[in-house]
């Protein structure tokens, strides 16, 4: 899932450095961005996520399971509610294909259909296939940095040395010819001490400079010995009311997943 993740933040804690804060070696925006977008997937992972859509009529949360590799591989099965329950999608390079096991039924997803919602979540089809997208698509301008002091209990809690991190804000551009849904795209990313980098927020724009929606991730904690924000909220800017919160409930990551197992035949296979 993109978190995939460009953000705009107003720290009620933030102290402006009086000189250029040192970052670990100095790292270039491309590798700030680089290492954000990996954070909830590394080279490898599994998560088990809770995901809810809140709407001003409805409410419905679906209980899921994903797998990732390489950015390029995918594969997301919903385990609850028992209406959705196998429903499974997989992501090959640039293709992906829906199983639903009611009707006994794969579909590969055309591209017209890309900008469709993915399971009536504020998230589509178009951000599973280009997870990677903000990395490779876009040109980088540093916009602000700043350091900001953390609470010496939370920078314990997650194994700091030092009770601060740098948060950037950054604008990624398309470049020319990108294949690319938004005009602009405004990203946080907060590095902290040993040169771990946490995505904290994304504004996505459209063409016409429109603020299109917001995904904001917190609840920073380190698993696996990663920090990682186990929560994340995409709120659309034209539906007052309406958001989807992903909840990461377990997350293990460097795991060996073959070819074979982004497969037609894994797809469809059936799940207790």
């Amino acid at each position: 899932m993109r978190a995939a993740p460009v953000l705009l933040l107003a720290f009620a804690s933030v102290s402006l450095a009086a000189t250029t804060p040192q970052v670990p070696a100095d790292l270039p925006l491309s590798e700030i961005v680089d290492r954000a977008n990996k954070a909830l997937r590394g080279e490898s992972s599994r998560g088990r996520v809770s995901m809810t859509i809140t709407t001003p009529s409805w409410e419905r949360t679906l209980e899921i399971e994903g797998w990732n590799r390489d950015r390029k591989r995918a594969l997301i099965v919903v385990h609850a509610p028992p209406k959705e329950k196998g429903d499974a999608t997989l992501r090959r390079d640039n293709e992906m294909w829906l199983w639903m096991p009611r009707a006994e039924r794969v579909v590969k997803i055309p591209s017209n259909m890309m900008h469709s919602s993915w399971q009536g979540s504020d998230f589509t089809y178009e951000d599973i296939v280009k997870a990677d997208s903000i990395v490779k698509d876009y040109e980088h301008r540093l916009i602000r940095r700043e350091k900001e002091t953390l609470p010496a209990a939370e920078a314990a809690r997650l194994g700091l040395a030092e009770a601060s991190r740098v948060v950037y804000l950054i604008e990624g551009i398309p470049k020319p010819s990108a294949p690319v849904v938004w005009g602009k795209v405004l990203f946080t990313a907060a590095v902290y001490g040993a040169g771990e980098v946490v995505p904290v927020r994304e504004e996505d724009y459209s063409e016409r400079g429109e603020l299109i929606r917001t995904i904001t991730l917190s609840e920073v904690s380190r698993t696996q010995d990663r920090l990682v924000p186990l929560r994340l909220e995409c709120r659309p800017a034209r539906k007052p009311g309406q958001r989807t919160v992903l909840l990461y409930k377990k997350l293990e990551f460097d795991l060996e997943l073959k070819d074979s197992f982004f497969s037609l035949k894994e797809l469809q296979r059936k799940r207790l």
